[in-house]
């Protein structure tokens, strides 16, 4: 005997359906509800910090180890400002305007076999120069700008200015000397130290970071 269009044989395929459908919707409003109890307690993912229009990317880093020219065929104005740092006895300048362009505020050099971190920012005109023990650069870079340059060292964030800590972890400061250095004309300077080295920036912007010597 055939059966007619309303058996069960029919029925069978469209209830199956209708429970899985039933079923995906009671997971769906389970899944929204624990999303909602869950998403207050969740840590929003870590951006790079916006400086004056920029994104730091956590990768950049200071200019390490610059190449450098003599004094003697540098051509460099004489009233151009330079910083300038003396290391057991060996001098080395730093243009001080190639430290304006947002990537190159920091530049981690070794003079006579001694870190030595130039720092400078040009929104707030301070520079300061950092060393440590060993024989390798220093691990600084640039991080952001609030109220002052903000640097990265070690994952951790500190105030160029003050060497404060800036990232409300701990109050410990930058855990970096201070150098003396002189802030001077390349004129007065190279009459002073006329051996002197200087870095005058990077030539090319699209260039890996130079190679310099101690």
């Amino acid at each position: 005997m055939t059966k007619g269009p309303g058996s069960t044989s029919t029925q069978q395929p469209v209830r199956i359906k209708l429970t899985i459908a039933g079923s995906l919707l009671v997971a769906a409003i389970v899944a929204l509800g624990l999303d909602t109890v869950i998403r207050p307690t969740r840590q929003p993912y870590p951006t790079p910090p916006v400086v004056a229009g920029y994104q730091i990317s956590p990768k950049s880093s200071g200019i390490v180890r610059p190449r450098t020219v003599a004094a003697s065929i540098a051509t460099l104005p004489d009233q151009e400002i330079v910083i300038g740092v003396s290391v057991h006895g060996k001098a080395r300048a730093y243009r001080r305007a190639a430290f304006v362009p947002i990537l190159d505020h920091v530049v981690n050099d070794v003079v006579d076999a001694v870190p030595v971190s130039v720092t400078f920012c040009d929104q707030t005109g301070c520079t300061r120069v950092f060393t440590d023990d060993g024989t390798e650069p220093l691990e600084l870079m640039t991080a952001a700008f609030v109220d002052g340059l903000v640097l990265k060292a070690h994952g951790r964030l500190y105030r160029q200015d003050t060497g404060a800590a800036a990232d409300h972890v701990d109050d410990n400061p930058l855990p970096y000397q201070t150098l003396a250095f002189e802030e001077t004309t390349w004129g007065q300077w190279r009459a002073e130290h006329p051996d002197t080295d200087v870095y005058l920036g990077r030539s090319n912007r699209a260039e890996p970071h130079g190679s310099g010597g101690d």
